[in-house]
């Protein structure tokens, strides 16, 4: 399992003195555009984070495939704000 932790003004773990500009709730908002995609990933409750737990057996190509996608997510609501 491999998890990432989007630092905005949202999430309660982020440190208010940094003044991010950073969109808020990513986590839930980038799991909604990959299930529109679909890809299922899960996000977290309480903490802007999201868990990755791909089989164990994946292959190279599905991988990449998750990885564009996810991209991708990322991007659209980076761009959206």
């Amino acid at each position: 399992m491999v998890g990432i932790e989007f630092a905005s003004s949202s999430a309660p773990s982020t440190d208010l003195a940094l003044n991010l500009n950073a969109p808020s709730k990513m986590g839930s908002r980038i799991v909604a555009k990959c299930l529109e995609k679909g890809m299922l990933i899960l996000a977290t409750s309480v903490f802007d984070v999201i868990r990755f737990i791909p089989p164990l057996n994946i292959t190279e190509e599905d991988l990449t495939k998750g990885c564009e996608v996810f991209k991708a997510a990322l991007l659209e609501v980076v761009h959206e704000g």
